[in-house]
């Protein structure tokens, strides 16, 4: 019985790992996230998407990197190279599941913790929060008097910017 309740309280949360970009905290499903890593060296590739910093080799696998500051069109600030990580992420571009083609790197500030939340406290993004440019904003989750801003990780890059990465990788290769 105890087995069930515990069974039936895992359905009812959402785990997320918790991260900052600039001053506001996000959050991914736990999921979509392969491991976290201290930022590698970043190469610039020639033809890469102005969204795509460069890539990296993580252990013999080249895999694309987006710092998600740029991406979310925030101000550069002084990193913080001590606490700075990157994300490692799968289900993104256009590789099959669990292939390094279905790898992306994001650069983050920091990255916080792994926390339940449950689903009841997740509202819908506000409309002023979506659109165009950025849906891959799905909700936000509420936690004490947290606020966490709650992403898509399928959605980080529009469907041409997948086809512009696809287009650059193959190119190189």
């Amino acid at each position: 019985m105890a087995k069930e309740k515990k069974t039936a309280a895992a359905e009812d949360t959402v785990q997320l790992v918790t991260f900052q970009v600039g001053t506001e905290e996000y959050g991914l499903d736990i999921s979509s996230i392969t491991e976290v890593v201290r930022p590698l060296r970043i190469t610039p590739l020639p033809k890469m998407p102005a969204f795509i910093e460069g890539v990296i080799n993580l252990r013999g696998v080249i895999i694309p990197v987006v710092d998600l500051r740029n991406r979310f069109e925030l101000k550069t600030i002084n990193n913080n190279p001590r606490k700075m990580r990157m994300i490692i992420t799968r289900g993104v571009v256009h590789g099959t599941a669990g292939t390094s083609g279905d790898l992306l790197g994001l650069v983050v500030d920091n990255v916080d913790e792994v926390i339940h939340v449950p689903k009841k406290n997740i509202d819908p993004a506000p409309e002023a929060a979506t659109g165009r440019n950025a849906d891959f904003i799905t909700g936000m989750g509420k936690v004490g008097d947290r606020l966490i801003i709650l992403l898509d990780i399928t959605r980080i890059l529009s469907q041409q910017e997948r086809v512009a990465l696809a287009e650059a990788e193959n190119a190189e290769y």
